[in-house]
């Protein structure tokens, strides 16, 4: 670590986390941001790279010596638009399916979905097989901001909520259980979403000269499809996907 003063929180660029992050170094000076895809974000956390890290909860599973920051999250009570399967074939007609590389809880979502809730039987593909692929679990901007595709994108969290009636949350804070400073990055965090919700309009207009689209898009997107404060709901969503991961 780079010094006893030093805050290190590695989360993605993804514009989905972008009210839990923007704030951090202005509510703190104390805090660097260091930006990694969500599935690497875990590796940051493990060796030692970052203090907190903004985790798939699927990796946040399978790593007891963590902790959650309470009450904050990246979540969605249905829709969401950046968590989607583009479909090639019609459902019934899809075998294969490319996972997408970024991603720890979207393709174990995707997973889930498609043996229990859809009643399909399909192989996973890494990316060097993407041309075997009759769909792509895609997220991300880059499925926020995608044409459709030519069967159609299944929304994965609504589809989630559609089958279980929960909410969906797809990352966390983390940190590990014996840090010392527990307190201080949990009122770090807390603090920066504070800011970040209320510059929201101003994230939004960003996204919108940076990927395209109006600012109401983003905007919508961040207020209404997203959302960062983890209620019992989100808990037991939460529950309810970490208990089918164990028994698939």
């Amino acid at each position: 670590m780079n010094g006893n003063d030093e805050f290190i929180f590695a989360a993605s660029r993804y514009s989905n986390s972008a009210p839990l992050v923007d704030k951090l170094t202005a509510v703190d000076s104390r805090v660097r941001v260091i930006n990694d895809f969500p599935a690497n974000i875990i590796r940051d956390l493990k060796s030692g790279r970052a203090h907190v890290g903004l985790i798939p909860v699927a990796h946040f599973f399978q790593h007891p010596d963590l902790e959650m920051i309470e009450g904050l999250g990246v979540a969605a009570d249905g829709e969401v638009r950046s968590v989607l399967l583009k479909c090639n074939k019609r459902m019934g007609q899809i075998k294969t399916v490319l996972r997408d590389p970024a991603s720890g809880t979207s393709n174990a979502l995707a997973a889930l979905l498609m043996k229990r809730y859809f009643k399909q039987q399909v192989e996973f593909l890494d990316v060097s097989r993407f041309e075997e692929a009759d769909a792509a679990v895609v997220i991300g901007d880059r499925a926020l901001c995608a044409e459709p595709a030519p069967e159609g994108d299944i929304d994965l969290a609504a589809a989630w909520k559609k089958w279980t009636g929960l909410p969906f949350v797809f990352a966390v804070w983390a940190m590990p259980r014996n840090y010392p400073r527990n307190k201080e990055v949990t009122g770090i965090a807390h603090r920066a979403y504070e800011a970040g919700f209320m510059a929201v309009e101003s994230i939004a207009e960003r996204y919108a000269n940076e990927l395209g689209g109006s600012q109401i898009f983003w905007s919508d997107y961040l207020d209404s499809c997203i959302h960062y404060r983890l209620d019992e709901e989100d808990l037991e969503g939460m529950e309810r996907f970490r208990q089918y991961l164990l028994k698939p």
